[in-house]
This record gives structure tokens, sequence and C-alpha cells, in this order.
């Protein structure tokens, strides 16, 4: 199953707490380049060769990461929001992470600001996972699907609509019967968009229901119910969206908490905000895996 991150990107509090020491978030960020330079490697001739050549996926994979989520940490300074520094989820599997997260310290002054840190961590997450999406397609290789052993079953992962549009423009149409199969630039970039969809969901305090609160007020929790449903209908497709359902209501919660209205938005700061919700449309997967 594909990693769940940032599954409650900003925790606030009536004041702020004593500073963390950086020596964590130091030793977070070190283990996750680790275990996703693991999930990367492949074989070779001695273990530190093999995992040589899992950098490439794990440099890719983190940069995006970072970007996410210092874009949070700039933006929250901005406005003199405390935040910590990114706290990096090592988690061995076949992606080596669950993600990276900040925290809020004190409460967000008004809506401008909200929309800010919220919008802040998927855009420039998003530029970074195109870049490398673009790159890695042109590095992919289209190949016939394998034939599965008896009993054994291929994982085939799904495309979000500007994926598989990046696809088509590089590769054209992929022939019945084979499927490209993804450089490590390009894993980390599909991994990206996943990241920065799920972020951009209109839930409780994911980013996206930071963006459409600062957008429309309280209004949001109807788009949060609406989200909440299309994922149930989603479930009967692939029984992870359930699990987010659970996180949701145990954890996220639908409508966003109140925050104070404060300036108006600029024409150009309701155009970010409002681009957000295209990248959540183009960079969704409605069914992440499935098995050949």
């Amino acid at each position: 199953m594909p990693p769940r991150t940032d599954l409650q990107e900003y925790i606030i509090s009536e004041k702020p707490r004593g500073k963390n020491p950086v020596l964590i978030h130091i030793i977070l960020f070190v283990i996750t380049l680790f275990t996703t330079t693991l999930a990367g490697a492949g074989s070779g001739d001695t273990f530190l060769g093999a995992l040589a050549g899992g950098l490439p996926y794990s440099l890719t994979l983190m940069a995006i990461l970072l970007s996410h989520e210092f874009g949070h940490y700039f933006a929250a300074k901005k406005f003199g929001v405390s935040a910590t520094l990114p706290y990096f989820i090592p988690f061995p599997s076949l992606i080596g992470t669950m993600g990276a997260v900040i925290k809020t310290r004190s409460p967000i002054p008004h809506r401008r600001a909200l929309l800010y840190i919220g919008a802040m961590g998927p855009i420039p997450g998003f530029i970074v996972s195109i870049v490398a999406v673009v790159i890695g397609i042109s590095l992919s290789r289209v190949q016939p699907l394998p034939v599965p052993a008896a009993g054994a079953q291929i994982p085939i992962f799904g495309d979000s609509m500007l994926f598989a549009l990046i696809v088509k423009i590089i590769h054209g149409s992929i022939p019945p019967g084979h499927d490209i199969f993804l450089s490590p630039y390009a894993w980390a970039g599909w991994i990206g968009f996943l990241i920065t969809s799920l972020n951009l969901m209109p839930i409780g305090q994911l980013d996206g229901s930071h963006v459409l609160y600062a957008l429309i007020g309280p209004s949001q929790r109807y788009f949060g119910w609406g989200a909440l449903t299309a994922l149930f209908i989603l479930s009967f497709f692939w029984y992870g969206w359930a699990v987010w359902i659970i996180i949701t209501l145990v954890i996220l919660m639908v409508a966003h908490p109140p925050v104070p209205e404060g300036p108006a938005l600029a024409w150009y700061e309701k155009a970010a905000g409002w681009s957000c919700l295209a990248i959540l449309l183009l960079t969704f997967i409605p069914v992440p895996v499935e098995f050949l």
C-alpha cells in the first residue's frame, strides 16, 4: 500500500511550547534516507553497491518531501507562527517512508496566513515531483508484462491524469499486454504525486482543507463530507481508502477548526489557492495499486 503521509500536518495549541532539539530531526532524516535508499536498492555485487543503486530513488523522494515540508515551515515563519522543523518518518517497506510532518505550536492568526501555510507545501512539492516524473518517464522503458507464476500476484500501480498524460506525451500509447517500468526518478515522482493528492484532500487539517477554508470559510465542511463520501465509494475498488476513512474520522476529522477571517485575499492569492485544488484533480489516483 502506498504511504500515507502528513496525517496531521498541524497541531494547534494555545501557546508555543519549548523548542525541540534539532538532533531528533537530523536523526530521523538520516534514518529515513537509509530506509528509502534500502527500498530503492537493487541487485549488486556488494551490499554497498546495491545500496548505492537506491540513491537516485531516495534522494529524489527526499527532495520532494523536503520541498513540501520546508514550504510549510517558511510560510509559518513568515506569519510569526511557531513551527517545528520536519519530522521524517522512516518505515522499512516498498516505499521506505511514511512521509514527514511539521507541527505548528501557536495559533494561525487569520485565513490569509492559513492559505500560505496550507498551499506552500503542496505547490513546491508538486513542482519537484513533476520534474522528477518528466525526467524519470523519459528514462523508463515500455516492456511486456511478465506472466505471473501460479498463485503469484504482480502489483500494477495506477496513474493520475497528469502522470498518464506525461507517459502518453513521451512514450505514446502503451500496447496491450505491456506497461511502463518506472525508473527510480519516475517512481519517486509517482509517490510525490500521491503525497500531494493525499495532502490536498479538503478534509480536517490536511493542506487542502487549510486552503479551502481560507478561500470559502466554514463552508469547507461540505466539501469535506463530499470528499469522504467519494472515498467511501472508491473503497469498493481499493480497500486502502477504507483505512484513510478511518484515519479521517479518528484523527483528522472532517470540518476545519475556526480561523479568524483577517485581511482580504488578493486575486493572485485566490488563484494560488484554487490552483491547489486543480493540482488535487490532476494528481489524484483513484486506484493506487491493484494486482495482476
